[in-house]
């Protein structure tokens, strides 16, 4: 039993660094689709350059390989809004590469995708300049 708390605060304590970490807005640095996201809390709003807007709220689980993240989304568009989208994701120095699962699908991916496959969306941000307040 003591194992098991163990765990549960070992992964509690990453989400809220890595939660701290996503604060902010970040900016589209390459991937098929552009787009912007911003985090506040555990609040997402992603904005797509072809229009598309999708506001939820998000789950992080840390200790997942890759890490996981659960957007729960609760505006956008009418095919999507009351979903849940499985996405993956990492950091790498200053940028989050981020990889989400149709919304609905049950099956979260196991790995990035490459830059180049059409059928699963990668999208790699940078953090906007001074959106943290260290």
């Amino acid at each position: 039993m003591t194992a098991m708390i163990d765990r549960e605060h070992i992964r509690e304590e990453a989400a809220r660094r890595d939660l701290e970490r996503l604060q902010g807005s970040w900016i589209y640095l390459s991937g098929p689709r552009e787009a912007q996201l911003l985090i506040s809390g555990q609040h997402f709003t992603m904005r797509f350059r072809s229009g598309d807007i999708y506001v939820g709220t998000f789950t992080l689980d840390p200790t997942n390989r890759p890490r996981a993240m659960d957007l729960h989304i609760h505006e956008g568009p009418e095919p999507h809004r009351g979903k849940t989208a499985l996405a993956i994701y990492e950091f790498d120095g200053h940028h989050l590469i981020w990889s989400p699962a149709e919304p609905g699908n049950p099956e979260r991916f196991r790995a990035f995708p490459p830059g180049d496959d059409p059928e699963r969306l990668c999208i790699i941000f940078r953090r906007e300049p001074d959106s943290t307040s260290s």
